[in-house]
């Protein structure tokens, strides 16, 4: 399905992509991009992904044929995630799909992968991912996995414990499997409530779990609600440690005040060579700092192109060969910056690893890197 060979079908989404990354003249193979290119996190997926084809087209490209990017807006919603989708499908010169970044966008979305077009979710977490779909692959590790590190953590810290989780598929999901892993650490839970993300009054939250004593809370959520929660929380002088998932990681670059802020993490530059190789080439093209959405953006983007090298260059080709990475009778694992990528019968990677890390004056210093044994 390369673009030279559907010069007639490929003149009508022309002007469509004429005002986004698609397409230029030659040869190409076209994967698509879904993230909300509006928030940080987002952005940093379209760059981590783009990283990656430059490098490719710089090494030759695909057999000399070159890779590019469409990169859309699915603004982290359920009806412009279907709509970005809609368009990958549509267009019979996009390949594969990278994304979406988010849980949610990603579950709403594969009903519409599910007719034909590979989508490798990057940052998207949820635990209902997994069996969505034969379509639908990730190399993010589950709730499910960074959960039990985030258990293990609070239990360090402190011996009564709350959760605060926003109301949508991400935090639910990841509430849900970090309450279960408590269980088993002898903490106290004194408390878990809902909230939305957009929410600018968490008083009531904070004055009842400080009164009930919580030392430690898990905000499973973006960073958006979590930033307005710790800012309130530090104007009440309450000061328990705060803990999240990787979607708190923007808190990194939004000051002071979140110094300490536990986060449970899909990529972290001191976690292997590979790592630390990406980080700094991310740096030199970007002048910003790489995250678990860039990492894991760049290493789909890898994975399929290897699919493409393979000789995969239509739609079911590269969805059989997602299908083999790291099993028997198929394809080598795939060694990315953000650990390596085996898939299961769900299209989940098996071993992920997680990492723990605490933000520092805008840095994330690394306090442990935790392999995991399943999904």
């Amino acid at each position: 399905m390369r673009s030279h060979h559907l010069v007639l079908a490929s003149l009508a989404a022309a002007a469509v992509l004429a005002g986004c990354s698609g397409p230029g003249g030659g040869d190409t193979y076209l994967l698509g991009l879904a993230a909300p290119l509006e928030r940080s996190f987002g952005k940093n997926s379209q760059l981590g992904a783009q990283l990656a084809v430059d490098q490719i087209n710089a090494a030759g490209g695909i057999h000399g044929d070159s890779l590019k990017l469409w990169a859309l807006d699915d603004k982290s919603e359920d009806t412009a995630a279907i709509a970005v989708a809609e368009r990958f499908y549509d267009n019979p010169d996009v390949l594969a799909v990278v994304g979406h970044a988010t849980s949610g966008p990603l579950m709403d979305a594969a009903s519409v992968y599910q007719r034909g077009l590979a989508a490798v979710g990057t940052s998207a977490t949820s635990t209902e991912i997994a069996g969505l779909g034969e379509w639908i692959f990730r190399v993010a590790s589950s709730d499910s996995a960074n959960a039990a590190e985030l258990a293990r953590s609070a239990a360090g810290a402190g011996r009564r414990v709350a959760i605060l989780y926003a109301n949508d598929d991400y935090g639910q999901s990841l509430a849900e499997v970090f309450g279960q892993a408590l269980e088993n650490t002898g903490v106290t839970l004194v408390g878990r409530f809902p909230y939305l993300e957009d929410m600018k009054d968490f008083t009531p939250y904070i004055r009842a779990l400080k009164a009930r004593g919580a030392e430690v809370v898990l905000v499973a959520g973006l960073e958006t609600g979590a930033a307005t929660l710790i800012q309130q929380a530090h104007q009440l002088e309450w000061m328990p440690r705060f803990i999240g998932g990787d979607g708190l990681e923007p808190l990194a670059e939004m000051g002071e005040r979140y110094n300490g802020t536990l986060v449970g993490v899909l990529y972290h530059p001191d976690m292997s060579p590979r790592a630390r190789a990406f980080a700094e080439a991310f740096r030199a093209a970007y002048k910003r700092e790489p995250d678990s959405s860039a990492a894991t953006s760049y290493d789909a983007v890898q994975l399929i192109a290897r699919a493409l090298r393979e000789g995969r260059a239509s739609r079911q080709g590269i969805r059989d060969y997602l299908a083999g990475v790291g099993r028997e009778g198929g394809s080598e694992r795939y060694d990315g910056v953000a650990g390596p990528v085996s898939f299961d019968a769900n299209g989940d990677p098996v071993g992920k690893p997680v990492a723990l890390v605490r933000i520092e004056n805008g840095r994330f210093r690394l306090q442990q890197a935790a392999q995991v044994a399943t999904r």
